[in-house]
């Protein structure tokens, strides 16, 4: 198998490093617009590895620049920014090779993704949108939980981090364009009866979620994501669905400080004059901010992301509660990555394994949870992030 990483940050950091743990791999290359990290990188997994490990400058902005890499590859993963999925997406058809990212750059532009099914099939190719930790893990720990019930009520997604930071200033522990712009963001969700629809603003609906010790209870906020995008609509109808939402923990130091950047238009991607120079206010604002990668070693605490699905099971009440969860030093000792990002990284890897193995052998573009999830899960654990599952069972109430 040869496997491209298109985009060499954290993220791709940790997928390059599992990959080449794998007997089936025979040819890795590492593509950035910025090859020094990998070039540092390469040096070291040729140090591990006889696996042929190439590094190429790439602009994923720029079709010709991707397809170029492209000619005996059989995988790219894409863990740039999403803003550039299109393109790269592009010159996997063109190349016939198949397709993952780990986002997208929003619920629309993931349906617009999705919509090139017919493209990839036509090619014989699988494009796989937004499999990192959420979405992704997330996705597939719903599918799981769904596949237990023979009614489903509502699927909530909910992404928790009980840690502090050796950093004085505004960060984020993943991408920080990303964090800005899906957090002020007007929030997507859910229902049954009118499909996808949006929260007037962002940060709604605070609710206190008890996420696995020692994590505990944390403030949680509906944010935009990708997945109540697909879940209802994938997995949750068939079984009488009524709602899907994402909701994720923000401290409040966090949401004051993006409330501000809102209020002063620094979210913004819209490039301005200043002195001369156009700039993007949100550029900006993100160079001033430490790269994730930068920040391992220096978080402390843990990080949960799950999938809580309620409904009905053999005439009970029954909740489904599948998640992960990881201690960022732990995370640190074992990889020197901060959990954020390896929790990321790693389910794109899995993936490889399933169509490395024959496992995962589908064609068309497709969310996570259409993935079989028992094998996918069986492998996540082999690659050491372990999974959980919490069953919460009660009588049905007289008359209903």
């Amino acid at each position: 198998m040869r496997v491209a990483i298109v985009g060499v940050g954290g993220v791709g950091q940790v997928s390059a490093c599992e990959l080449v743990k794998s007997q089936y791999l025979t040819k890795l290359v590492l593509a950035d617009i910025s090859i020094a990290p990998a070039e540092e990188l390469a040096a070291e997994l040729r140090r591990e590895t006889d696996v042929e490990i190439q590094v190429k400058r790439v602009d994923a902005r720029d079709v010709s620049s991707v397809q170029a890499i492209l000619d005996d590859i059989d995988v790219l993963l894409h863990i740039g920014l999403p803003e550039n999925n299109f393109e790269v997406m592009k010159a996997c058809l063109n190349t016939r090779t198949h397709y993952i990212d780990t986002a997208s750059s929003g619920p629309q532009w993931l349906r617009k993704q999705l919509a090139w099914n017919d493209k990839f099939r036509a090619a014989g190719i699988l494009g796989i949108m937004g499999l990192g930790c959420d979405p992704g893990f997330s996705n597939i720990a719903a599918r799981y939980a769904v596949d237990q019930l023979d009614e489903v009520d509502a699927i909530l997604i909910r992404d928790g981090d009980n840690s502090v930071v050796d950093y004085d200033g505004f960060c984020s522990y993943f991408s920080p364009q990303t964090a800005i712009q899906e957090c002020l963001a007007k929030p997507n969700y859910w229902t049954a009866d009118k499909g996808e629809q949006y929260l007037p603003t962002p940060f709604a609906n605070k609710e206190e979620f008890e996420f696995p010790e020692p994590i505990g209870w944390l403030d949680c906020y509906n944010v935009e994501h990708e997945e109540a995008t697909t879940l209802g609509e994938t997995i949750g109808r068939a079984k009488g669905c009524k709602y899907v939402d994402f909701k994720y923990a923000l401290h409040p130091d966090f949401v004051n400080t993006l409330k501000v950047l809102s209020y002063l238009g620094l979210d913004s991607d819209e490039e301005i004059e200043v002195k001369g120079v156009k700039v993007a206010p949100r550029d900006v604002v993100v160079t001033t901010m430490p790269k994730p990668v930068d920040l391992a070693g220096k978080i402390h605490g843990y990080s949960s992301v799950g999938a809580l699905v309620k409904g009905k099971k053999n005439n009970k009440r029954k909740e489904v509660y599948v998640y992960t969860i990881a201690n960022h030093d732990e995370v640190f000792y074992k990889t020197e990555f901060q959990a954020t990002i390896w929790q990321t990284g790693i389910p794109p890897v899995v993936a490889v394994d399933m169509i490395a193995e024959g496992l995962l052998q589908t064609t068309g573009c497709i969310p996570p949870e259409l993935i079989d999830p028992i094998p996918f899960l069986e492998r996540l654990k082999a690659r050491g992030m372990a999974f959980g599952v919490i069953e919460k069972t009660s009588p049905l109430s007289q008359g209903t």
